[in-house]
């Protein structure tokens, strides 16, 4: 489960990183293929010209080299766009199996996780309120099983952590 979670840390990240650039990537793919329309026709009706020295062949050589530029802009901008999606898809999943696993923890693990969400996703194991300490202990240590929390030692005291991937509503 842990891997499970590493991987789809992994991947939540650059998701968030491709939805604010996704639609800049689709502009640019756009702009790049009207380019490239534009450089392809200019390409195309240089060649259909008669030539009287040797001068357009260097033209012709830069147009083919930003051509080629070009479509590797497009062609990368399009597999980003498409790519961005598909991560959107996967997010969705993971919120999804987030809201299954809720319904399958018991009401102190609930409480726990609560008010993790509301202490911003970390507390010590002591300011938890509502239950008695085994309580405590016992859901907690459910809850690191889980991989859903983690247990940092400060001394005499647990620093409980929620982890990043599990985000509640």
């Amino acid at each position: 489960m842990k891997l499970f979670i590493e991987r789809f840390k992994k991947e939540i990240l650059f998701y968030w990183f491709m939805k604010k650039s996704n639609l800049i990537a689709l502009i640019v793919s756009g702009i790049s293929f009207i380019l490239l329309i534009v450089f392809l026709s200019l390409l195309l009706g240089e060649h259909l010209q008669v030539k009287s020295c040797g001068c357009p062949h260097m033209v012709s050589q830069n147009f083919i080299l930003l051509f080629i530029v070009l479509s590797i802009i497009f062609v990368g901008g399009l597999i980003y766009y498409l790519l961005s999606i598909q991560i959107e898809k996967k997010e969705q999943k993971v919120k999804f199996n987030v809201n299954i696993i809720m319904e399958f923890l018991d009401k102190n693990e609930k409480k726990i996780l609560k008010q993790l969400d509301k202490n911003k996703g970390e507390m010590l194991q002591s300011d938890i309120k509502g239950l008695s300490k085994l309580k405590k202990h016992r859901a907690i240590k459910k809850l690191k099983e889980k991989d859903i929390v983690f247990v940092e030692k400060k001394g005499n005291k647990n620093k409980i952590k929620l982890n990043e991937n599990f985000e509640l509503k």
